[in-house]
């Protein structure tokens, strides 16, 4: 949905722009390309290898380029540090392609990838953490809260008697033993179990509120903030923000209703089907 993106953001001339999840810079250098010299992109990732190839990518580009590796709730800090008003921001929660393929347990396909999912391999907490340590009512509730997943204490329970978990297989097999019959061959099932675990390792709904407090507030009058969620939960966060936002006055929702994907775009490109994209703008 990178046109729809670009519509709503109007990226333009100078001042500061925040990809608050460069990861591989593809949203970044569309952005980029917009901009003049007077303006500068803020690109922020807590993934290193992600940071490397968005250097690469972003090589050239007439506007200043500042990447910083951070959690994005660190956001208004590192506005700050570059005068504090922004002219737009960007926000996409899905999953980057390198993290898929690289083998740190991001994809159900890769049944012999460790249980890591950390977007920062420096972070201590990983997946096989929690799936080994956490209580049966624990994980339970991470899986219904993160991904709204109706088996999330059967599948809670079939990964307490399985315990130790290592691998992504390991995972993906307790999820169809804890399945019923007509449910096993179901990926959209390991895909919701997965991403409830990636989310609490990262803290991903926790992170998303405090950058879009932060960075909203920073926002100048008519800048717009635009986020591309791609589950319920962020969709929800996402929402119920601006609308808050929106009923105090000092945003103002532009998409009452989240854009979605065209059937062309999911042909192309099927992780694209869940994308949700709402977009607010500054109004004092």
């Amino acid at each position: 949905m990178a046109g729809e993106v670009l519509d709503l953001l109007e990226p333009a001339n100078g001042g500061l722009w925040v990809d608050c999840t460069v990861g591989g810079g593809g949203h970044a250098a569309l952005i980029c390309a917009r901009l003049g010299p007077d303006a500068t992109l803020l690109g922020i990732d807590r993934d290193p290898l992600a940071l490397e190839a968005a250097a690469e990518r972003l090589k050239g580009c007439s506007c200043r380029v500042a990447l910083e590796r951070a959690h994005f709730s660190r956001a208004g800090d590192l506005v700050d540090r570059l005068g504090g008003s922004v002219s737009g921001a960007l926000w996409d929660l899905g999953v980057s392609s390198h993290q898929l393929d690289r083998g740190t347990g991001f994809s159900i396909r890769d049944l012999d990838a460790p249980l890591d999912m950390r977007q920062d391999p420096q972070q201590d907490l990983c997946a096989a953490d929690i799936v080994n340590r956490a209580g049966e009512k624990e994980i339970a509730d991470i899986l219904f809260r993160n991904s709204d997943e109706r088996f999330s204490r059967r599948i809670a329970a079939r990964i307490v008697r399985a315990r130790p978990l290592r691998t992504v297989g390991d995972l993906m097999r307790c999820v169809d033993e804890a399945l019923p019959a007509g449910y096993r061959t179901r990926d959209d099932v390991k895909r919701r179990v997965a991403q409830a675990l990636r989310m609490e390792v990262n803290r991903e709904l926790q992170e998303l509120r405090q950058s879009l407090e932060a960075v909203c507030q920073r926002l100048v009058p008519g800048g717009r903030a635009v986020v591309l969620s791609y589950h319920s939960g962020e969709d929800r966060l996402v929402k119920q923000f601006f609308r808050s936002a929106d009923r105090e006055g000092w945003l103002r929702v532009l998409t009452p209703r989240p854009l979605r994907p065209s059937e062309e775009e999911c042909r192309r490109n099927p992780r694209a089907r869940p994308a949700k994209l709402r977009a607010a703008e500054r109004v004092r």
